[in-house]
């Protein structure tokens, strides 16, 4: 995988900043033409923000919510369960028997995992949160989607409004 470039636009040409000017040289032939898409880039102000949220619904769980939860990350992986930005595979068994053996492999993951089950109709589905690393959601418009998504569970979760957590977060940050 590619770094992105930072260029220098002059006027006329856009030129790789020192840093950039080995990896242009070693990943581009001269006289080819390439294709030049600006990426918006991921904010940080925007990423610490988030994480604070985070950690400020971490610390406002109910107390009989702590063993569910035993870090800021796990809640956030959590969160993203019940947005779009997790996988979900559905699996039908035959058996309760079945069922059981089933739901205790998917757990046996190192990765995090929500598993629900419907009994009545033996179905299990499993929620895996994407990632919301830098490589993974380099552009702002994706994380910003995500972080909007999270915020919103989590600040229903806590029976407060997305702006209240918000506030909280910088209450506590300052």
């Amino acid at each position: 995988m590619r770094v992105p470039l930072m260029l220098r636009w002059d006027g006329e040409a856009f030129t790789p900043l020192p840093y950039f000017r080995k990896v242009a040289a070693d990943s581009f032939k001269s006289g080819e033409t390439y294709r030049l898409v600006e990426v918006e880039s991921r904010s940080w102000n925007s990423h610490k923000h988030f994480f604070a949220c985070i950690n400020q619904a971490w610390k406002n769980l109910r107390e009989q919510e702590i063993d569910d939860f035993p870090s800021p990350d796990h809640l956030r992986k959590w969160a993203l369960t019940f947005t779009e930005f997790c996988t979900v595979r559905q699996f039908d068994v035959k058996s309760s028997a079945e069922l059981v053996r089933l739901v205790n492999n998917l757990r046996k993951t190192p990765d995090y995992v929500r598993i629900a089950v419907d009994i009545s109709t033996k179905v299990v589905r499993e929620f895996r949160p994407l990632s919301q690393s830098l490589p993974a959601m380099p552009n702002n418009r994706t994380f910003q989607r995500s972080k909007d998504q999270v915020l919103d569970v989590l600040a229903r979760k806590l029976g407060v409004t997305v702006e209240e957590l918000e506030d909280a977060a910088r209450r506590a940050a300052a």
